[in-house]
């Protein structure tokens, strides 16, 4: 059998453009190599490197879109994706993909009728349904979902990452319930686990600490976070709150955890290389994510196959992906919150419960192999 993967995002040479989704591609692509499926990859130049590439042993081809010659511009209305779709029928381009078993996006694109006429089966991986929360959003994801449910309604083969994210694209797109497979996100517990635990970090920032990894945008509620670690520091003064990642809100918090006046007790490390980040997930003694909507929830399953305990807001598929690894707190409620992390910063027994809890439920449920085999029995069951 042979898949190809055409993604936007690829982690190499260079991650960070869109972690989660890096991440995701990057899992699957690694579980089906495991399990002995050929793997083609196609993508763009985002994450930089050449033409041609290879990634463990797997073929990359990057092809030119919008973004790459025009910058910043070439994204207005997701024109980079439209552009993206319409090089794939280039027939330089064909020959690379026309062979599949099945070709996967893990994005929408434009001008994927070309692979119906083929007659290639396409099967679309579905993240999360998107809202506008500010102006300037709104028609760039107009332009967003104008793409995804035209792909979706075209060739059917949908998988969500959650039932929550089914739910949504039923509701917003009018799909049908047999169109779209539930299959969650995969860890790779090869690099996230607790051997990579680092005393330096332990050293420099201490025994009571909270991490929070992701973007620094609105829906992740990291103010609620902040807020919470204001009354953490009153009962357990000595405690630390990492966060690690960039975005368009950074300056914004940062200057937010000054008027708290927490912020000696607060780091904001920015994006850090991928080998750093194991290293954190490993060290602390908490992982929080206060996040008001994910489709799935990736940093969780990194924390969780990293022994590390967990808190999310009691909403779904977040409260569903860490069972007894962790706990929940009231949505936006920073007070609640701040209760959840004092208790488990206070009591090292539970925390190692929660903690062996997590890793044990990673291995059972969410590694890499396991959910890569559930995506191959699902393409088998295709007509």
């Amino acid at each position: 059998m042979k898949i190809t993967i055409i993604t936007p995002v690829f982690p190499y040479p260079k991650p960070g453009v869109l972690p989660g989704i890096e991440r995701y591609v990057q899992n699957l692509v690694l579980g089906l190599k495991k399990l002995g499926i050929k793997v083609n990859i196609i993508t763009s130049y985002w994450n930089g490197g050449s033409k041609f590439d290879r990634y463990k042993g797997i073929p990359i081809t990057r092809i030119l879109d919008s973004k790459k010659i025009l910058g910043k511009l070439g994204s207005i209305l997701r024109l980079n994706h439209i552009t993206l779709g319409f090089n794939l029928m280039l027939k330089k381009n064909y020959k690379i993909y026309y062979d599949s078993n099945v070709v996967i996006y893990t994005q929408p694109l434009g001008f994927t009728r070309f692979l119906k006429i083929k007659k290639i089966p396409v099967v679309s991986i579905a993240h999360h349904f998107k809202y506008a929360k500010l102006f300037q959003e709104y028609f760039e994801l107009q332009a967003f979902h104008y793409l995804q449910k035209r792909q979706f309604n075209l060739h059917k083969n949908i998988i969500a990452v959650s039932e929550s994210t089914k739910s949504s694209l039923i509701t917003h797109y009018h799909l049908n319930d047999q169109d779209i497979k539930v299959i969650s996100n995969a860890v790779d517990t090869d690099k996230f686990n607790s051997n990579k635990m680092s005393k330096k970090i332990k050293e420099k920032y201490g025994i009571k600490t909270i991490l929070y990894v992701g973007p620094m945008i609105y829906r992740k509620r990291i103010p609620v976070l902040l807020k919470a670690m204001r009354i953490v520091l009153k009962k357990i003064p000595d405690s630390h709150l990492i966060l690690i990642g960039k975005g368009p809100l950074l300056n914004r918090l940062r200057k937010l955890s000054h008027s708290l006046g927490i912020q000696k007790n607060i780091t904001f490390l920015g994006f850090i290389k991928n080998n750093e980040l194991l290293k954190y997930y490993a060290s602390v003694t908490l992982f929080v994510l206060p996040s008001e909507l994910e489709g799935f929830g990736q940093v969780i399953l990194e924390a969780m196959a990293s022994g590390t305990p967990v808190i999310c807001a009691n909403i779904l598929p977040m409260s569903g992906i860490i069972g007894n690894g962790g706990m929940t707190f009231i949505l936006n409620d920073s007070k609640d919150l701040a209760k959840k992390i004092i208790y488990l910063l206070e009591n090292k027994e539970k925390r190692s419960i929660m903690g062996k809890n997590a890793l044990n439920r990673v291995k059972k449920k969410y590694e890499k192999f396991i959910v890569a085999k559930k995506l191959i029995k699902h393409i088998k069951s295709l007509k």
